[in-house]
C-alpha cells in the first residue's frame, strides 16, 4: 500500500514536470522554475515516456519539439491535474503564503496603463507566487487553455464562469495638438468628414470598427473612411500621438498621453461605451488561494487607480 501510494505521488511529480517542459518549451526553463538540474527534469521526462511507452518530445542539441503524444497527454491531464493540485492546496493545513503559479491573459493597453504599474507592489506580498502573464487581446476560453483568471471585456458568462466588474470601457476621439494646429479645430461630427482618421480593423473579424458616439443620450453611427488602418490599439495611439490624424482610443488608453500632453480629447461631449472590462475566474467552491490573491489584489487596485478615476472625469454622464 505504502509502494502505490508513493509510485502515485512520483508520477504526479512527474507529470507536473512535463507540464511545465510542455508549456515553457525546454528542460532548462522547468528546472529554473523547479530549482532543479536540467539534468534532472530530462531523466523525468524519460521516465514518463518509459512508463508510457511513447516519446513526449523530439529532442535534438538545439530543438526540442513536441510529438503527437506529448499533445495528447498535455490536453487530458491538465485539467485533472489542476484539481487535483487546487484540492491538495486547498486542504491543506499549511497557513502559511500563498504560493503557486496563476496563469493570467490580460489585455494589453488596460494592463499597461492600469495594472502592471502595481504589479511590483503583488510581488512583494505574495513572493511565492509565479505570475504568468499572456498580454492577447481577445476572449479566452478559462478551462480549455487552462488559465485562472482573464481579465477582459464582460461577454455572456457560463454559470462556471464568475465576472467581477473592474472598469467601465469608454472610448474618446483623440488627435495630437500639432495635428489639430495643422488643421484646425473640430466642432462638430460633421468636420470628421474634413480630418484624416485613424481606423482600427479586428484581427478577429477582419472588419473595421464602426463609430458609435453618445452624446446626451443620442446615439451617432459613423463608418469611418480613411487611408489609415491598424489591427493594433498600441498602434492607433501611437499614430494618433505623432500627427497622422483623428482616432477613437480606450479613455484609459488616451489619458495619460492626454496628461502628458501628447494628445488632446476632439469633441468632448461625445464618447462610446463598451461592455465594461472585468476580470474572470471559475466558479469553484474552494478558489485557489494563489489565484483569489491575484484576484482581490487586481481588484483593490484598479478601484483606487488615478488612471481610472480620470476616466470616469472624460466620461461624460450618459
Amino acid at each position: 500500500m505504502h509502494t502505490a501510494h508513493h509510485d502515485a505521488i512520483d508520477l504526479f511529480k512527474v507529470l507536473k514536470v512535463f507540464t511545465l517542459v510542455y508549456e515553457l518549451g525546454n528542460f532548462s526553463a522547468a528546472a529554473r522554475v523547479l530549482s532543479i538540474t536540467p539534468g534532472a527534469v530530462s531523466k523525468q521526462v524519460s521516465s514518463l515516456e518509459d512508463t508510457l511507452g511513447c516519446r513526449l518530445f523530439q529532442r535534438t542539441t538545439r530543438h526540442l519539439s513536441i510529438t503527437e503524444e506529448g499533445h495528447r497527454l498535455y490536453a487530458l491531464i491538465q485539467q485533472p491535474a489542476q484539481q487535483i493540485e487546487d484540492a491538495i492546496a486547498t486542504l491543506s493545513s499549511d497557513e502559511g503564503r500563498p504560493k503557486g503559479a496563476v496563469k493570467v491573459s490580460l489585455p494589453i493597453a488596460f494592463s499597461r496603463t492600469v495594472i502592471l504599474p502595481s504589479l511590483g507592489r503583488f510581488r512583494e506580498r505574495y513572493p511565492e507566487i509565479t505570475l504568468d502573464l499572456h498580454f492577447e487581446n481577445r476572449h479566452v476560453d478559462l478551462i480549455s487553455e487552462g488559465f485562472d483568471c482573464a481579465i477582459g471585456q464582460q461577454h455572456e458568462t457560463e454559470s462556471s464562469i464568475i465576472a467581477r466588474r473592474l472598469a467601465p470601457l469608454t472610448l474618446i476621439l483623440c488627435a495630437s495638438p500639432p495635428y489639430l494646429k495643422r488643421h484646425g479645430k473640430v466642432t462638430s461630427l460633421e468636420h470628421l468628414e474634413d480630418h484624416q482618421l485613424i481606423v482600427f480593423r479586428s484581427p478577429t473579424t477582419g472588419r473595421i470598427e464602426t463609430w458609435k458616439l453618445r452624446e446626451q443620450g443620442k446615439e451617432h453611427i459613423i463608418q469611418p473612411r480613411s487611408r489609415l488602418i491598424v489591427t493594433d490599439t498600441e498602434a492607433q495611439a501611437e499614430l494618433a500621438s505623432t500627427g497622422c490624424g483623428i482616432t477613437l482610443i480606450g479613455a484609459h488608453h488616451a489619458y495619460p498621453l492626454i496628461a502628458s500632453g501628447k494628445l488632446k480629447q476632439v469633441l468632448p461631449n461625445l464618447s462610446a461605451r463598451r461592455s465594461d472590462i472585468c476580470i474572470y475566474y471559475a466558479a469553484r467552491k474552494n478558489l485557489p488561494r494563489r489565484v483569489s490573491a491575484f484576484v482581490e489584489f487586481v481588484i483593490d487596485e484598479v478601484r483606487k487607480n488615478d488612471i481610472v478615476r480620470h476616466v470616469e472625469a472624460l466620461t461624460p454622464n450618459p
